[in-house]
């Protein structure tokens, strides 16, 4: 009983220092990101609780029936009932989380009515981004990297492309990366929930110049965010040649 209690102990030490580590994932800094950081929180319960289960039944089957003596302990064969049970639970489980996750890939998917749009163009080894209700064009360069000045609690519509190899737009307070590959246009919507500033990379190896391709979203209030776009009307840079990529 002594070492059943320490098992106990053990898990449930366990489960705390998972949940700790779990908490210090971003909260997600846009709706989607939320969607999904509800997502990762019911899989953080269920494992521990699957787990918990697992490590409790088997630490007390080996204590419980561990031999004593040269007789096997009593053996039960064909309980239909116990069978249908450890196939039921984990059935359900694995149904649940499938229809959850369903769930938050379609909230994900979702385009919301309304909103400004932008196109950000990713190649060797820098980003682009046009706004393309306004006809402005920013470029990032090695030496001074993009930032991207989007309005919060507003639908923003992003069209990703890729001039020349893969690439990827990875924010990590978004909760977020998606692939930019060449001839591929990729479409999604983001919403910002909270004003700052938010780093990003490109998170898919594309050159010798992988590691000084980043960038920024800095997230303003939409009358900032107004303002700071017609000052940009009339200074736009060019887009970058195919051609012209090393």
């Amino acid at each position: 009983m002594r070492r059943l209690g320490r098992g106990w102990r053990a898990a449930a030490l366990l489960g705390v220092v998972a949940s700790g580590v779990a908490g210090c994932m971003p909260a997600g800094a846009t709706v989607q990101g939320k969607d999904i950081s509800g997502l990762y929180d019911v899989f953080l319960v269920a494992g521990i609780v699957v787990a918990g289960i697992v490590w409790s039944l088997v630490t007390w089957s080996v204590l419980r029936y561990r031999r004593r003596d040269g007789r096997l302990p009593v053996q039960h064969m064909g309980d239909v009932r116990i069978e249908a049970i450890w196939t039921a639970i984990p059935l359900a489980t694995v149904l649940a989380l499938f229809v959850l996750t369903v769930l938050t890939l379609g909230s994900l998917d979702a385009v919301q009515p309304g909103g400004v749009n932008i196109r950000v163009v990713a190649f060797r080894w820098q980003w682009q981004v046009v706004y393309t209700d306004a006809n402005v064009t920013n470029t990032g360069t090695t030496e001074k990297p993009l930032q991207i000045v989007l309005p919060v609690n507003t639908p923003v519509h992003v069209t990703l492309e890729s001039l020349d190899v893969n690439h990827a737009m990875f924010l990590p307070a978004f909760l977020f990366k998606r692939d930019a590959i060449p001839g591929h246009v990729t479409t999604f919507d983001i919403q910002i929930t909270a004003p700052g500033v938010y780093p990003g990379s490109c998170a898919e190896f594309c050159g010798v110049g992988h590691d000084a391709m980043l960038f920024s979203v800095r997230a303003v209030d939409m009358a900032t965010y107004q303002a700071w776009l017609a000052s940009q009307v009339g200074g736009a840079s060019l887009a970058p040649s195919a051609s012209a990529v090393p």
